[in-house]
């Protein structure tokens, strides 16, 4: 049940402290120039998407993980997953079920 897997995963991320990743966009590649404490943000956004990306991975089954093994970042892989599994998808595979 794709509603339940996605609120026990943000129960996780919450405890880590990384489930903003989910939600907010992915900061520009700072410039060469740039502060280092844009570096700095840019690294651990990276970073906490990646370890995102890797609670998501595992608590998938192997045949999503395959589909989503070479995906950019952990919010690609989520909303493929929210295509595919979503709540709306539900009910309107629901419906036309119905009606058939």
């Amino acid at each position: 049940n794709y509603v339940d897997w996605l609120w026990n995963v943000r129960i996780v991320l919450n405890s880590e402290d990384i489930d903003y990743v989910l939600e907010a966009t992915m900061p520009a590649l700072p410039a060469t120039d740039a502060s280092p404490e844009d570096h700095s943000i840019y690294k651990k956004w990276v970073a906490d998407d990646k370890k995102v990306n890797c609670y998501l991975m595992a608590s998938m089954i192997n045949a999503l993980q395959v589909q989503h093994d070479g995906m950019r970042d952990c919010r690609a892989s989520l909303q493929h997953l929210c295509e595919l599994y979503g709540e709306n998808n539900r009910n309107a595979r629901f419906q036309l079920t119905a009606e058939l």
